[in-house]
């Protein structure tokens, strides 16, 4: 991964942290924890040709912790477990479709979601946030890979 590339990446990390934060108060009315920025960082994973080395994901984490305040390694070590599993199945998502991919990653955001509650809220741990999240984090990730493919005509007439 170049220089450059990586330092858009973690600008954009950020910046949906930032957009987290402001968003997700809304959702826990009911219950849900949308992570923008560990999906963020999971469609880099996904998307990037190479593959992210567990080095350059662990770093990723770690800022991600000194930005949130989270513990040392908590969020450097989550995104570590991500991008070994997407990159040890990055060829069978070929062979998937738009949903079975975004329920697999509706499982990997509730799965993280689920860790640092474990870790940083443990007396607020609730089944029932879970289950929502992982609702709401797979019908998100639906919405956003079907807007990608079926773009409104007005969009394709434009060139946008």
């Amino acid at each position: 991964m170049r220089e450059d590339n990586t330092l858009k990446i973690l600008f954009l990390i950020v910046l949906a942290y930032n957009i987290e934060v402001f968003i997700n108060p809304i959702f826990m009315n009911v219950n849900i924890i949308i992570p923008f920025s560990f999906l963020t960082y999971s469609y880099f994973a996904y998307k990037d040709k190479n593959g992210f080395t567990a080095s350059s994901s662990f770093l990723i984490g770690l800022l991600m912790d000194l930005v949130t305040g989270s513990y040392i390694g908590l969020n450097g070590l989550i995104y570590c477990m991500t991008t070994y599993v997407i990159n040890s199945y990055k060829y069978v998502f070929r062979l998937f479709s738009y949903l079975q991919i975004s329920i697999f990653f509706g499982i990997i955001a509730s799965t993280y979601v689920a860790l640092t509650h474990l870790f940083l809220n443990i007396n607020n741990f609730s089944y029932l946030t879970l289950l929502l999240t992982l609702i709401g984090n797979t019908i998100f990730s639906f919405l956003i890979s079907i807007a990608r493919v079926y773009k409104p005509i007005i969009f394709k007439r434009r060139g946008i």
